[in-house]
């Protein structure tokens, strides 16, 4: 069963990495970055950014969502450099939007879960600065991407500033996705070699087991043999002792 799981984990990341690598270059609009007026933005507003609860749900489940809702801040749908009030307030607008308590939808409670893995990472301190750092570096790797691209392509097209700006936020979502799930990999790597071992130990602790029960079983045999051994000696000896009685010679003999 664990060898089917891993083969599962294995064909899901292929998978996912296939579908990275054939989105479409012309992806929608990064979300703005934070300003005074959006951060005074009450929940009633990003309720109508949100949309409805439908669109929320597949957006939060497409083909692959485990590996892509590995960013918590692509989750939430906030940039990266949001603060933890603009955090806790897009996550209070969701969870009113799409909270299976709120909303009737078939897989709400699956994509609150989502939400709620998402909220739970970005609150400790510590781990938000390491989700900022992982996005940073995919948006630096995406640049060089799409750098490349460019310069490698033969007669590249010309663009607008636009297209371009387009472009290389494609190439930085790819990379930043592509980031997230090889740490994702590694982990489950480790995980992997963890249960494998665990089960080469129980193995080993079972055959040990098996071959002590063996062993008693084979002594317990061994003494009850002996045993039936001494006492039929015992008795071939009474008998061969005239049961320790001497018989009576008949007065006719």
């Amino acid at each position: 069963k664990e060898e089917e799981r891993d083969t599962t984990e294995d064909d899901l990341l292929d998978d996912f990495f296939n579908d990275v690598e054939e989105t479409n270059t012309t992806t929608t609009t990064a979300t703005p970055e934070p300003t005074p007026e959006t951060q005074s933005n009450n929940i009633s507003k990003q309720l109508t950014k949100l949309g409805t609860p439908l669109s929320q749900i597949n957006r939060l489940l497409p083909p692959n969502y485990e590996w892509k809702n590995l960013n918590p801040f692509y989750v939430l749908d906030i940039p990266h450099t949001a603060p933890l009030d603009i955090i806790s307030r897009r996550y209070k607008a969701l969870s009113l939007l799409i909270h299976p308590d709120k909303c009737s939808e078939k897989r709400a409670k699956e994509a609150f879960e989502q939400v709620r893995i998402a909220m739970t990472l970005l609150k400790e301190e510590e781990k938000r600065k390491h989700v900022h750092d992982l996005i940073e570096q995919g948006q630096k790797q995406g640049t060089r991407d799409y750098q490349v691209s460019r310069t490698t392509t033969t007669n590249p097209t010309l663009l607008s500033k636009e297209e371009e700006e387009k472009q290389l936020q494609s190439f930085q979502e790819k990379a930043i996705m592509k980031v997230f799930a090889t740490i994702e990999q590694k982990r489950r790597d480790v995980e992997r070699r963890k249960r494998a071992q665990e089960k080469r130990e129980r193995d080993q602790e079972e055959e040990e087991k098996t071959k002590v029960k063996k062993e008693m079983e084979f002594h317990k045999r061994w003494r009850e043999g002996d045993r039936v051994d001494l006492r039929v000696g015992s008795w071939r000896d009474f008998q061969g002792g005239d049961g320790g009685k001497k018989k009576k010679k008949s007065r006719w003999s």
